[in-house]
């Protein structure tokens, strides 16, 4: 276990930083420093990819044309390299660990992290091989931090700021390492395992500030959002996103969980992916988390804010300007973390600035990002049943109720304490999870996988992670580090009070102007994460090891590569001296539903390795 300090690291590699040079080429005599300028700038460098998600507005989009639609079936492996990280947490709860991150790319180099947060720095620029140059290992304890990982050991990327490279570590760390030399500078302990909070997200850079969120709400978590100083490495604000901020004495959050227990000590709120940014506005965009417990909202009655909402936040002190909450007391487990693209486009003749979010509650958002004006809430699985629609006006669901300490939601839907049991479409997992979506400004369509199916039957379980109870049956003190969802699987035979679909999946092309969905293509395992080009692809990839790319007009598939292994990444693409390369990550474990569908996966060895592929 760790201290929770923060040490500023001085002179020479650190044991923590265990910087080894690998063999590769001579490091330029000076790596570019990254500035406020180049990141708010990133598509002048068509070349480079220099944020996780692609730009501040979250497009994974890469102004290249090389590889086209006209010659995408030549694709091939150009560099693979394997890299460390599925080290077992020998007596831990798990021994495989994901790749879920995107590679950064910057004049011939690649930045990756590892589901442990190990950080390596890989030289490309021979075209023909890829040589590790160093590799920082936070030497994370895989036990105690993995163990409150809800759902798997994994971390999804890095960002640049000045001379380092800034990743989180699942035990709770930001760390700012040198790009060039693999040494640490300075490391922050912002979440605490102790507690159930880990970091996975990968960070977003806003001038000198470096802002992350906690991940943990199934363990009883209060989430929140911090800002860093990245010349010091100690932290500069917090704003909690269950109750909302402390720090601000006109905060109504708290007024919005209708107990007389505080239960949004352990709200929930979690956050794992990356937020957007308006340099024009200052001001970034952040999807927040189911509140806690998961689905017993009889523990939590109300609004339950900020839970599964969007905030939009100043970076330099972590207040926020406006909010808007998508599922009101979610008791679905409808996270919103995912991302939130920021477009710009014409919507009835007039040019809007607006912010987007396919919702993992099946709903495809846009706001006015400026001030929040909700303009509009589109289905886009096949099936919803937990209400009806979107209110046209308020972008609430139809189905909820104002001021209601408890949503039911449509009938059959939310599981309660009688121990009666609920289906709900769309499945837990969305719509769209944390796979991050992409924006192609050449087609200007929005491209999202989405999960199409239903979640159920389930029921509401007790809720026994209590010390003690001060309120007879209903609230106490809770255990650390214990699950808190309150529900599981309603026993084998129950009744299925609304039978539908099996689960299937989708990638879909929408369009910001409303939410309409213009073409959708069916699959049988999910795709995790999309990148598009300017050479009118999109591309993706699977569990079955299936890297894609579709015909982004189409979205016809015009090339496949299986790569041996389960693919749990999103792509990017990149070029150097005139070459243009796809990359993704391979690293994860084939499911039950990939076994079935092609049973030779279940044979699959999880991996970690780095693909990159051209002509």
């Amino acid at each position: 276990m760790h201290n929770g300090r923060n040490t500023l690291v001085a002179g020479g590699i650190s044991a923590l930083a265990m910087g080894v040079i690998a063999g590769g080429l001579a490091l330029p005599a000076s790596a570019r420093d990254m500035t406020q300028t180049r990141l708010e700038n990133a598509a002048a460098e068509p070349d480079n990819w220099l944020h996780v998600n692609g730009n501040y507005s979250a497009h994974r989009f890469a102004n290249l044309t090389q590889i086209n639609k006209d010659n995408v079936g030549q694709l091939k492996v150009k560099m693979m390299l394997l890299l460390a990280g599925q080290s077992p947490a020998i007596g831990g709860r798990y021994q495989v660990t994901r790749l879920e991150g995107t590679p950064l790319a910057e004049d011939g180099f690649l930045y990756i992290t590892d589901g442990w947060g190990a950080l390596y720095k890989v030289d490309i620029r021979s075209g023909n091989r890829a040589d590790f140059v160093w590799k920082m290992d936070p030497q994370v304890d895989k036990v105690w931090a993995g163990d409150v990982a809800c759902c798997g050991v994994d971390n999804r990327g890095a960002a640049l700021w000045k001379d380092l490279v800034v990743t989180v570590a699942l035990d709770g760390r930001l760390i700012g390492t040198n790009k060039e030399t693999g040494e640490v500078k300075w490391e922050n302990k912002i979440a605490d395992p102790a507690n159930a909070e880990t970091l996975t997200v990968a960070p977003q850079i806003i001038r000198d500030i470096g802002v992350v969120g906690i991940a943990g709400a199934e363990y009883g978590i209060r989430g929140f959002l911090e800002g860093t100083d990245l010349n010091t490495g100690k932290s500069k604000w917090r704003t909690h996103t269950a109750g909302g901020n402390d720090r601000d004495p006109n905060e109504k959050a708290k007024a919005t969980w209708l107990d007389n227990y505080k239960s949004w000590e352990t709200g929930g709120g979690s956050i794992w992916q990356t937020g957007t940014y308006d340099p024009k506005l200052n001001l970034m965009y952040w999807g927040t988390g189911n509140a806690g417990p998961d689905y017993d909202q009889e523990y939590r009655p109300g609004d339950n804010l900020y839970a599964a909402s969007v905030l939009a936040m100043n970076p330099d002190d972590g207040f926020i300007k406006w909010f808007f909450q998508y599922t009101p007391g979610d008791p679905y487990d409808y996270d919103e973390i995912g991302e939130h693209p920021l477009i710009d486009i014409d919507i009835g003749g007039k040019p809007m600035q607006i912010v987007t979010h396919p919702g993992r509650n099946g709903f495809f958002y846009g706001f006015d990002r400026a001030n929040g004006q909700f303009l509009y809430g589109k289905q886009y699985p096949n099936v919803v049943t937990w209400t009806d629609g979107i209110d046209p006006k308020t972008g609430k669901p139809l189905s909820y109720v104002a001021g209601a300490p408890l949503q039911h939601y449509n009938a059959g839907t939310v599981a309660t304490r009688d121990g009666k049991p609920a289906q709900f479409c769309g499945a837990i997992t969305g719509g769209k999870n944390w796979e991050p979506s992409t924006y192609s400004p050449v087609t200007k369509t929005l491209y999202t996988d989405s999960a199409e199916g239903c979640t159920g039957p389930r029921i509401v379980s007790k809720l026994d992670n209590f010390t003690d109870k001060t309120v007879a049956g209903v609230a106490g003190t809770v255990k650390k580090r214990t699950s808190w969802t309150g529900a599981t699987n309603a026993p084998a035979g129950t009744p299925n009070p609304n039978p539908l679909q099996s689960t299937r999946y989708s990638l879909n092309a929408i369009s910001p102007v409303d939410g309409h969905i213009i073409n959708k293509v069916m699959y049988d395992s999910k795709i995790w994460g999309v990148a598009s080009t300017a050479g009118g692809l999109v591309f993706g990839g699977n569990y079955l090891g299936d890297f894609t790319a579709w015909d982004a007009a189409t979205l016809a598939p015009l090339w496949t590569f299986n790569v041996g292994t389960a693919i749990g990444g999103p792509p990017m693409s990149f070029a150097y001296q005139g070459k243009q390369y796809v990359a993704i990550l391979a690293g994860s474990a084939a499911g039950a539903a990939e076994q079935a569908q092609r049973p030779g996966t279940k044979f699959f060895t999880p991996s970690n390795y780095l693909f990159l592929f051209g002509l």
